[in-house]
């Protein structure tokens, strides 16, 4: 079995020491592929970095709506300079964050904007970030697509947080939902009818490392590793095969990213 974590933050400092040893865990359990998500300019470069480091490791490049405040325009050329990296496959993370902070709603939307139309311009998909935002992002999603017919963004909903009709409604705008260490979980009735009732044609899997631990690991560092456990989660909510999850999933990174 093969499979892809699409979101791991392996730049984080608490992988500094043994980031080579982490990767080469998942490689063991058959996780083949990691994306690394930037969540600020520096952040980015330190995706790339590890990236062109190691084979099995692909890069997004974006300001994640916590780090605006730390975001200007003119970083938007060194953004152009990361991208010409063949190793940047998606722009991410991105998004709207209104659990952290509620004030700076305006300024969020800006700079996602910004980032949509990156995206939409270099033809990259992304990988987005919701917290108790996805009315807005639903909104400023459908806007663009308006004005982007030529070519309108897709993506992957990260940790995805909404309830059965919001994910059917991800799914018609043509996004897959990332189904993480959360769904492992037995209090996690919502995500439990999300991720029973979606189609695995529109699901894949991410740990969002070294956050949200499966249920065995809980409390602990969490590494691309553990993806076999979400997996075996999803195959038990779709009853069916971990081998049909990988499969699946695994095809699903491959097309939105036109991976062979």
């Amino acid at each position: 079995m093969q499979f892809v974590d699409t979101h791991c933050h392996l730049d984080y400092p608490s992988y500094q020491d043994d980031v080579a040893e982490v990767i080469q865990r998942a490689i063991d359990v058959g996780v083949q592929k990691i994306i690394v998500p930037g969540l600020s300019l520096e952040s980015s470069r330190r995706a790339v970095q590890l990236a062109n480091r190691f084979p099995e490791v692909f890069a997004a490049i974006g300001v994640h709506p916590g780090d605006i405040d730390h975001f200007s325009m003119d970083h938007i050329q060194q953004f152009e300079d990361l991208i010409e990296d063949p190793k940047v496959i998606a722009i991410g993370e991105i998004g709207l964050d209104l659990y952290h902070r509620q004030d700076n709603l305006k300024s969020q939307i800006e700079v996602l904007s910004v980032f949509l139309e990156f995206a939409r311009s270099h033809h990259k998909p992304v990988i987005l970030h919701s917290r108790e935002s996805l009315g807005f992002l639903f909104d400023l999603l459908e806007k663009h697509a308006e004005n982007s017919k030529d070519h309108p963004v897709k993506g992957i909903f990260h940790a995805f947080e909404g309830n059965l009709m919001e994910a059917q409604h991800a799914v018609e705008m043509g996004f897959f939902l990332g189904a993480g260490g959360p769904v492992t979980y037995k209090n996690s009735t919502k995500k439990h009818e999300v991720f029973s009732k979606i189609d695995l044609s529109r699901i894949v899997l991410e740990t969002d490392g070294p956050f949200l631990s499966p249920r065995l690991h809980r409390g602990k560092r969490n590494e691309p590793a553990y993806i076999p456990l979400i997996a075996q989660s999803i195959a038990d909510l779709q009853h069916c095969d971990i081998t049909e999850v990988a499969n699946a999933t695994t095809n699903n990174v491959s097309t939105l990213l036109n991976w062979t």
